[in-house]
């Protein structure tokens, strides 16, 4: 059952950055013709896709993160021996934890101070240029832990269960 919730999850994040990835071509495609080719510009034309792109980016990063292909060189770290990889890694998780705890936790005041506000163009909320930090970073902290546990876990399983 939690396996298929988490199989949803991952669809649904998946399918909704390449959704905003659509509708920011189009909407970027609409606003540069209109522009350039009619030469009346839509008022949105910076604000919907700017908030469109945090969001499809926070996302996207979710699923990275959840599948294990964040950005990271490995060259070295697999040239050393499992005990010292195996701390070696969880220590570079528990900085990442830490990074994704700071970021929800200081982006927490401004999401605050911007629900009062509200776009002009669009008349939007500033909330949703700011949530998806939030949002996308609660995503890799609970994909992360997942990430940090796997590698004790396999390193016990390599090492036939002892530490």
């Amino acid at each position: 059952m939690l396996k298929r919730l988490d199989d949803l999850l991952e669809k649904a994040l998946y399918y909704a950055s390449g959704i905003l990835l659509i509708i920011i071509a189009t909407a970027v495609f609409y606003a540069v013709t209109m522009r350039y080719v009619f030469n009346e510009p839509p008022l949105w034309a910076d604000e919907a896709p700017r908030a469109f792109f945090l969001w499809m980016t926070y996302l996207g990063i979710a699923v990275a993160t959840k599948r294990g292909q964040n950005i990271r060189v490995t060259h070295f770290i697999d040239k050393v021996a499992a005990k010292p990889r195996m701390i070696l890694e969880t220590f570079m998780h528990i900085l990442v934890l830490i990074m994704l705890a700071t970021l929800v936790w200081f982006n927490m005041p401004i999401l605050k101070l911007q629900a009062g506000g509200s776009m002009l163009s669009t008349g939007w909320s500033f909330v949703w240029l700011y949530a998806p930090v939030s949002v996308g970073s609660l995503l890799m902290l609970f994909y992360q832990s997942r990430l940090m546990i796997r590698t004790v876990m396999d390193y016990r399983a390599a090492t036939g269960g002892g530490a």
